[in-house]
């Protein structure tokens, strides 16, 4: 994909007056009308070349795409044809684009049955932002995440900048977004943040999910020493990538000017195991001592996924619930689907508190680990 960068992406549907058009393309104007016009006819097709790959090379473009019609009563003419097509230079190899321009139009049409992504007109001026991230992403990193509809933000999430914090202007967001964003640090919880901010949890929650959709903004656990964190796959990278190695040793650094060393940090983060918490790995190696803010290295780990969490889910698997003394308080979340972070935030109580609630009935609350 390096030597081939893709010059524009374009969707195009049957328009039940206008006939086939360009609805949007990134860069605008890059395939013109007229040359659109000559070419429609194989980028919307009739129904034999519905559904399979096809590649367009003319007017000086190399053009592939993916036709996909639906049928349904409640679109004009019963049914919906459109196209999402990606544009190269005419000489370029394109062949390894083709599974992701498939992909692409197949995600369309699950979304388009499931909540008429494309039908709807709201939803479908999504379109060009969404094209534009996935052109860039391509063309820069040769990988794309597209979030369609970002996760559910809750009370326990803690929110991180996945930019540049420098880079955000204050002043070019809401009035909300402004109050909440000096409280954004990778340590504080929503919850947390609303009350520091004097603001509606679900307002700072709204305005979280709309930093998330702009790529600003990513979501990770709530740091604490009773946690117990594995390490993934994705830890080999560490030791293969130098940049990645530099970029792990600055940021957990104590003192910046004295930052650790690779084999203590790494030491650290392959000694995390199942039925390990944080607090026993910072007494047997006291990462301060080694120059290593603790609470960053385990920032850096899980938004790099070299590490993940195991969080505790407690549940009575067998008794009914109300045959425990004070059933209606914290016990009545003890059915597998929420986590002490859920807990702690809904009943305002610390994690050693829920541990104390299992704790009280060993004999019939189990805990979860996932």
């Amino acid at each position: 994909m390096e030597a081939s960068p893709i010059a524009c992406i374009f969707f195009c549907e049957f328009h039940a007056v206008a006939g086939p058009k360009i609805a949007y393309q990134v860069p605008e104007d890059y395939v013109s009308k007229e040359n659109f016009d000559s070419l429609s006819v194989y980028l919307i097709p009739k129904p034999e070349l519905q559904g399979r790959l096809i590649t367009v090379n003319a007017c000086n473009m190399k053009i592939i795409g993916f036709p996909c019609g639906i049928d349904h009563q409640k679109y004009s003419r019963n049914r919906l044809l459109f196209n999402l097509c990606f544009v190269f230079e005419p000489t370029m190899r394109t062949v390894q684009y083709e599974p992701i321009v498939k992909k692409l139009a197949n995600y369309l049409v699950h979304l388009e049955l499931e909540c008429g992504f494309i039908f709807n007109e709201s939803t479908k001026a999504k379109l060009p932002e969404l094209m534009t991230s996935i052109k860039h992403q391509l063309n820069e990193t040769r990988s794309c995440i597209l979030p369609v509809k970002p996760d559910q933000v809750e009370d326990y999430d803690v929110p991180m900048f996945s930019t540049k914090e420098s880079s955000i202007i204050p002043s070019q967001w809401d009035l909300t977004t402004q109050q909440v964003l000096p409280f954004i640090d990778g340590f504080r919880h929503v919850s947390k943040i609303a009350a520091e901010a004097d603001v509606e949890v679900s307002l700072v929650k709204a305005c979280i999910q709309n930093m998330i959709y702009y790529g600003i903004i990513t979501l990770i656990p709530i740091f604490q020493y009773a946690n117990i964190y594995l390490p993934t796959p994705k830890m080999v990278q560490l030791v293969e990538n130098i940049e990645l190695q530099e970029e792990c040793l600055q940021y957990v650094a104590l003192h910046e000017a004295h930052p650790p060393s690779f084999r203590q940090v790494f030491t650290i983060y392959c000694s995390m195991a199942p039925g390990v918490r944080f607090s026993e790995l910072y007494t047997k190696f006291d990462p301060s001592k080694l120059g290593i803010n603790d609470r960053k290295l385990i920032v850096f780990g899980i938004t790099k996924g070299l590490i993940r969490r195991l969080e505790p889910y407690p549940v009575f698997p067998a008794l009914d619930p109300a045959s425990i003394p004070n059933h209606r308080g914290v016990y009545r979340y003890f059915d597998g689907s929420n986590s002490y972070d859920k807990i702690c935030c809904k009943m305002g109580k610390s994690y050693k508190e829920v541990d104390e609630s299992v704790q009280k009935h060993p004999s019939a609350a189990v805990v979860i680990w996932k």
